[in-house]
């Protein structure tokens, strides 16, 4: 399960188009420039959204500065190899999420479990299943976003947040017997949503 998030500043040209009469003569009728486009990205801990885990359960892509969420467990955690069997587990703080807009704007922080190609929209939380070896169903780990020190389970909400605040990504996984797959479960993609707050 990968969280990728890129945040690209566009500088855009113009193509120019106009006319008008200089004195009645020698009158021109369009002029066209051409300028350069310029993108910037930044790697997930550095971007005007950054983003940072734990360092338990979420890992730093050097190469492209991409988060990776690993729920194995806590890597030597008194030789933990993974969550209980047919209970629910409770992560909070697995992903923090810093607005750190360089224009002032608010951002409300959500979940997906749709791409970033298909232009999510934000939602208080989003469920991944797990699969076992044969296709069944092992665990579903929900992921909810809200504010750190707040219960965020099944609030729904999708937080706002001025630059220089924070929102956080809490998640459950649920590995019992009877666990119950959302009919909109992703099988491995969560994204992370900010929208422009509208204040």
């Amino acid at each position: 399960m990968a969280i990728s998030r890129r945040n690209i500043l566009i500088g855009l040209g113009a193509l120019v188009g106009g006319g008008g009469a200089l004195v009645s003569t020698g009158a021109f009728s369009t002029v066209s420039a051409e300028r350069s486009v310029e993108v910037s990205t930044a790697g997930d801990a550095s971007a005007f959204l950054t983003i940072t885990g734990d360092e338990d359960y979420v890992a730093d892509d050097s190469d492209g500065g991409v988060l990776t969420i690993d729920l194995g467990g806590p890597d030597g955690a008194n030789n933990a190899t993974g969550f209980n069997q047919n209970a629910v587990t409770t992560i909070t703080g697995v992903v923090e999420i810093a607005n750190n807009s360089a224009d002032g704007t608010d951002a409300t922080i959500g979940v997906s479990t749709s791409p970033p190609s298909e232009d999510p929209t934000a939602s208080g939380e989003a469920a991944v299943e797990i699969t076992d070896g044969s296709g069944g169903t092992a665990a579903v780990a929900t992921f909810y976003a809200g504010l750190s020190g707040n219960n965020n389970i099944g609030n729904g909400s999708t937080p706002s947040i001025e630059t220089g605040e924070s929102a956080v990504l809490d998640v459950t996984v649920d590995t019992t017997d009877d666990v119950s797959v959302p009919t909109d479960a992703s099988s491995g993609t969560l994204t992370i949503v900010a929208d422009e707050s509208n204040n």
